[in-house]
């Protein structure tokens, strides 16, 4: 039978809800390392997403591309990272996009449990530090 949009119900491998599954969702590569939170422009979520995750030793486990935070929109990455080399590049293309867009913005760093206030903001410390700073204060799985 013709599904909606002319797709076959049980065109996939075995039909069945649980292969459809199999075919939508998958884990993250990285089970390890340190936990912690970014917030910054909802505007970027999509672009800080594929900057994190292009590092196969980052992932971001949960993110929500609009959340309001004490009347303010803000983008939310939690990242599980056991190698920081997308850091750099994050702040090259932060340079970028300042460099383009006629607003400045900013990245807050939050390290578990204390998720209601910033440990740090980005824009105060370099790359280097950001990472020194994670890997001395998050909680590492």
């Amino acid at each position: 039978m013709a599904g909606l949009f002319g797709n076959r119900r049980n065109a996939r491998s075995g039909g069945s809800a649980g292969s459809l599954l199999a075919d939508t969702t998958h884990g993250s590569a990285v089970t390890d390392g340190w936990r912690f939170s970014l917030k910054g422009s909802p505007r970027f979520y999509d672009d800080v997403l594929r900057i994190i995750e292009s590092d196969s030793g980052a992932a971001v486990y949960f993110g929500e591309a609009l959340t309001y935070e004490r009347g303010a929109a803000v983008a939310l990455w939690r990242i599980r990272a056991r190698d920081f080399s997308w850091l750099p590049t994050l702040y090259a293309w932060w340079a970028d996009q300042e460099r383009i867009e006629p607003v400045r913005f900013t990245f807050l760093l939050y390290i578990p449990p204390e998720l209601k206030y910033a440990a740090m903001n980005l824009r105060d410390h370099s790359a280097a530090e950001v990472e020194s700073y994670i890997k001395q204060m998050a909680p590492k799985t």
